[in-house]
């Protein structure tokens, strides 16, 4: 198939993101749409010249106008799209083409790869205002432009092979979807547009859109220039945010990196090859080497698996992906070298067993480079799809970021899940989605298993397939090398990746009021730092101390909900502490209760019922109105929930007017909720500035 048809197709996505493969598949194997080349007739089609003045806007209408329509007859026919698929391409076309004409040389048909880099790098930065997400479908609309006008012999004069231009925009992907997130590049419209669409506006709303202009022009000048982060402005640049993470200590760092799998792999894998070691003539192990190395790097895979009664034969090395994987990754690490025909350990593979963690970080970098899923698949091999698999090795670090910002382990099948929704937004397939979701599965699975051969990540509790290779479910967590290594890599991705840790001498106290509890994200990530710098024990008694100390029901909760995460064991002795406090009990009270070390009766002590309020108030934000409803039936019938209302107007807790108020409302009994509803009265009445 020509190479230019291929790698077009091979990219070939739809308008939003809702991309195609417009290779189909048949038993496996991809099925061209573009079949041959036409005789080219260059910059002119009839009457009409691709070559425009830029003042001659009719000519340009007419132009543009024609060229799109044979692009869509095109597209309609050749990849199989329908005249509204290839209508979502041929908009963003005109979008280039519109570029062409305004601000380059009004050549609609001739392209260089200058013309593609500041199409696609500095004018649409500048001056595009779509997000990154719907930005992607740019990229194949492009390359499908491309391939369009060589099969249709438009390509005008002097431009460059189609196949150059499309390998460019594939080339440039990554830093396109990267510059079109990046406000410094922004232009002045679209500086504007974006920060409205920060504050909320609706940016597609004329008259909305000008009242916040009108409030933007009457902000002083540094205010604005903070807001538009552009050329024009010398505010800094914004990067998309992380919430901060806790750095792991050192110790803990340099033991996770000697740990690494890969590590040992790489030095038996060059023990093993020594001075030199022949391979086949496609440049894989002999299957006598191939046995011993399955066995020597523990890759779990099977020679000669059988399946019933059959036994289905390996005939090339490179039907075993993990070893292939392995030694990809080795050669692209710089463990081992091929020269003439053999494979040969290098010095750093001779004396990777000397230092082991100093290559990790090249390691990584090395898996990185190869492709974490393709370095494991066959290109030729049934059911191939390289378009996907070098989509998913792009955004397979990006599956992390989960792992990266809860700092806990992740189902495997939430980032599998992730992964089938951006495929299947940005891909159309001939198959039904649950099939191209189980191929996705297992692809992620892959993923993470190479992440783990790297030491990034750990898996638990997996189930092993039929293959005795592949291991299913469980959870992903990233290791201490894997924090600062996936930090390192999202950061020059261009996310913001703060490290936690502002509050770590700080007290309990000055921990809670200092973090933004409406930023959970951030706030845990806070205290996860300040939990790791103090044993357990020390962490709960100084939270215990903060619920003490502190007013705000809302930061009292948090204290005792970091206090189960530290562990029931350690603080339930503190909590009791608590308990006792008779100004504090109820939340203490309901802690206890909930991690089954109180009966659900402690919850109302008829002699003291003011900490009740308390209880009330806890069940009312974790279980809502039901919650609140069943826990005051704890002390007893209508007439005895009436009697404890009657003296919860007295209550010194601030979160009596709250409950009363939603008793008022939501008791189904009558009775009750208006003695509610009275109690708030004399509770209002008694104090008019409450």
């Amino acid at each position: 198939m020509n190479t230019t048809r291929g790698v077009a197709r091979s990219v070939i996505k739809g308008r939003n993101g809702r991309g195609r493969v417009a290779g189909g598949t048949s038993g496996g194997r991809h099925v061209p749409y573009v079949r041959h080349a036409r005789t080219s007739t260059g910059g002119i089609v009839g009457a009409v010249s691709f070559d425009l003045d830029s003042e001659d806007e009719d000519a340009f209408q007419e132009a543009r106008g024609t060229v799109l329509d044979r692009f869509v007859e095109w597209a309609s026919r050749e990849i199989s799209i329908g005249n509204e698929g290839a209508g979502e391409l041929a908009g963003d076309v005109s979008v280039a083409l519109d570029w062409k004409w305004g601000y380059a040389d009004g050549r609609l048909t001739t392209w260089l790869p200058g013309d593609v880099a500041e199409f696609l790098l500095e004018w649409c930065p500048r001056k595009l205002s779509i997000t990154q997400a719907d930005c992607l479908s740019i990229l194949p609309a492009l390359a499908t432009f491309f391939a369009f006008l060589d099969d249709e012999g438009l390509a005008g004069a002097g431009s460059s092979p189609s196949a150059e231009l499309v390998d460019l925009v594939a080339t440039l992907a990554d830093d396109f979807v990267a510059a079109m997130g990046d406000r410094s590049r922004f232009g002045m419209a679209k500086s504007l547009f974006a920060a409205a669409i920060d504050e909320g506006v609706d940016a597609s709303d004329p008259a909305e859109f000008m009242e916040w202009m009108n409030g933007f022009n009457d902000k002083p000048g540094e205010e604005r220039f903070r807001i538009l982060p552009d050329t024009a402005f010398s505010g800094p640049a914004r990067r998309p945010g992380l919430p901060p993470v806790p750095t792991p200590g050192d110790d803990d760092v340099a033991a996770s990196k000697a740990e690494a799998p890969i590590l040992r792999m790489f030095d038996e894998l060059a023990g093993f090859v020594g001075d030199g070691r022949k391979l086949t003539q496609t440049g894989n192990f002999t299957l006598a080497d191939a046995r011993v190395l399955v066995d020597l790097l523990g890759t779990g895979e099977v020679m000669d698996w059988a399946f019933g009664d059959r036994t289905f034969k390996t005939r090339s090395a490179a039907e075993l992906p993990r070893l292939s994987l392995v030694f990809a990754w080795a050669k692209k690490a710089g463990i081992v070298r091929v020269v003439h025909g053999k494979v040969a350990a290098t010095k750093r593979g001779k004396t990777l067993g000397r230092g082991p963690a100093e290559s990790f970080d090249r390691m990584v970098d090395g898996l990185l480079a190869i492709g974490p899923l393709r370095a494991q698949r066959d290109p030729d091999g049934w059911f191939a799809w390289p378009e996907v698999i070098r989509f998913l090795d792009q955004v397979s670090v990006h599956l992390l970021i989960a792992p990266y910002s809860r700092q806990a382990p992740v189902p495997i099948d939430d980032l599998a899940g992730t992964a089938t929704r951006v495929v299947l937004d940005s891909f159309r397939f001939r198959l039904p989605d649950d099939v191209v979701e189980q191929s996705i599965v297992t692809d992620v699975v892959d993923i993470m298993d190479a992440f783990e051969l790297a030491g990034v990540i750990r898996r638990d509790g997996t189930e092993q397939d039929d293959t005795g290779r592949r291991r299913s479910g469980g959870t992903v967590e990233l290791t201490p090398a894997g924090v600062m290594t996936v930090r390192r890599i999202l950061g020059d991705a261009g996310y913001d990746t703060p490290a936690a840790g502002r509050f770590v001498d700080a007290t309990a106290v000055e921990l809670l009021t200092g973090t933004d509890k409406n930023d959970f994200p951030a706030a845990y990530g806070e205290i996860t730092a300040w939990r790791q710098a103090r044993e357990p024990e020390q962490a709960a008694s100084e939270l215990a101390d903060a619920v003490q100390e502190l007013d705000d029901p809302a930061l009292q909760n948090l204290a005792l909900a970091v206090m189960a995460e530290i562990g029931v064991e350690v603080s339930t002795p503190h909590v009791r502490r608590i308990a006792s406090d008779p100004v504090r009990r109820g939340f203490a009270l309901c802690w206890l209760v909930d991690h089954g070390q109180a009966a659900e009766g402690a919850l109302f002590d008829p002699a003291d019922p003011d900490p009740f309020v308390d209880v009330l108030a806890q069940r009312m934000v974790t279980r809502g109105p039901d919650g609140l409803v069943s826990t005051l039936a704890v002390v007893g019938d209508h007439g005895r929930q009436i009697a404890v209302i009657e003296r919860l107007w007295r209550a010194p807790s601030s979160a009596a007017d709250v409950v009363l108020a939603v008793l008022g409302e939501v008791h189904p009994s009558k009775v009750v909720a208006k003695a509610a509803r009275k109690a708030l009265f004399k509770r209002r009445s008694s104090s008019p500035g409450r």
